[in-house]
Parts: C-alpha cells; sequence; structure tokens
C-alpha cells in the first residue's frame, strides 16, 4: 500500500516554478496544513533549494553525524530525498538542520554509488533503496509505509519528479499557490516532464491568501 500523495507547489501566473520569489511562509504554511509524515523532494530540487536555507554551505559538525533527537509531539515531516546519483553528497547536513524537516531519509537505487551509501551510513541517515538504474518511487512509497507507517506524502518538488509521479498514477491530489507575477519565455513548466496529454482535474477549494495569492485545490481523476 502507498500513502496519499498530495502535489504542493508555487508557480507564477503562466505555469513556472523559476523565475520569481516564491512567499516561504505561504508555501510551507499551508504545506504544514496538511500535517504529512513526509515530503518528497528531487535531488535537483533539493540542491537549488539549498541558497534558500543559506548563502554559503556551512561545513559539517559533530551533530551532523547522528540522528537528531525527535519529540513526541514533533509535527514536522520528515523530507524523502530521491537521489539516486548522490549529487547531494557533503549537503545532507542542510537539509538536516532545516527548521522545515524533522529529519532527512534518502531515496536511492540499486546503481547509487557504494561511496555515496557509505556517507550516509556514516551520518546516521536512513535510506530506502528501491529501482535499478532510477529510484522506484511507487516501491519507496510502499516501503516508506510499511516501515515508517506513513500515510499521507507530500510533493514538494519541481516538473520531472512530479511529472513521473503524475504518469505512474501514484497523485491523488495538486495544490497549487498562485503568484501574481508572469516569467515568459524563460520559465520552467511545473508538468514539462509529461509526454501523455489528458490528465483529468476536478477543482475542490480554491481561496485568496495574504490578499494576494490564490490557493488552488484540485482532485486527480482516475482513468
Amino acid at each position: 500500500m502507498i500513502p496519499k500523495l498530495v502535489i504542493h507547489n508555487s508557480i507564477s501566473l503562466d505555469g513556472s516554478t523559476t523565475g520569481f520569489t516564491a512567499n516561504l511562509d505561504v508555501h510551507y504554511g499551508i504545506l504544514g496544513s496538511y500535517e504529512p509524515d513526509a515530503m518528497i523532494v528531487g535531488s535537483n530540487t533539493a540542491k537549488t533549494g539549498t541558497q534558500f536555507f543559506c548563502e554559503k554551505i556551512p561545513p559539517e559538525e559533530e551533530s551532523d553525524f547522528k540522528k537528531p533527537d525527535i519529540q513526541p509531539d514533533d509535527t514536522r515531516a520528515y523530507w524523502m530525498i530521491a537521489d539516486s546519483r548522490g549529487i547531494l553528497e557533503g549537503l545532507m547536513h542542510v537539509f538536516r538542520r532545516s527548521e522545515y524537516s524533522k529529519d532527512v531519509i534518502v531515496l536511492v537505487s540499486e546503481k547509487t554509488p557504494e561511496a555515496y551509501l557509505n556517507y550516509l551510513k556514516e551520518r546516521d541517515y536512513d535510506f530506502i533503496q528501491a529501482g535499478a538504474e532510477r529510484v522506484d518511487v511507487k516501491q519507496a512509497l510502499e516501503i516508506a509505509n510499511e516501515r515508517y507507517g506513513f500515510k499521507l506524502v507530500v510533493s514538494d518538488s519541481g516538473g520531472i519528479l512530479n511529472s513521473i509521479l503524475l504518469e505512474q498514477g501514484l497523485v491523488e491530489e495538486i495544490s497549487l499557490i498562485l503568484t501574481p507575477e508572469i516569467v515568459g519565455k524563460n520559465g520552467t513548466n511545473l508538468f514539462r516532464g509529461i509526454e501523455k496529454s489528458g490528465t483529468q482535474l476536478e477543482l475542490v477549494r480554491n481561496e485568496i491568501v495574504e490578499k494576494k495569492y490564490v490557493h488552488l485545490v484540485y482532485r486527480v481523476l482516475k482513468k
């Protein structure tokens, strides 16, 4: 069994995920209202996102080599980061330190470099190995449900991972924060990786946030 999966993202009026400044308080405030067990993020999105957490990557400290102490009343979500190629080596402590993250679980594949797996083990990161060349997201979600009891996972990622999730029929709901900006031709479409058209949606909620943003929630209609 896989957890319920919701895609959540902030986009411009013309559907771009880049080229504008997202309101992180609004973005994570709405994401937090879902009270997810975990957030799933692609490695490229995570690497780009380090700029929001720190101007310069800080050096690792002794505390970065062990799991954080998690209190029973901690309502933050775990972060599941898909990184089969190990591009986040040397950066993982940035996410572990984030105020938005309870701790990090890394999704890897059978082809993930052994050196990267050792890097994760030395720092006591949990990881889920699923898939041959790339991460098999469906299998990883099934393992997360069995191992951690995750019931609700929110994708806070870019177009590549979100497209995979949609095309594999794993998404039940899409949550979008519409920002009143137009990016233009240099924009990055949220679902640019989808090859087949025809995904049908049903609008279930819309509301104005801070007199500037529009929060739209769609249910994905199963074919």
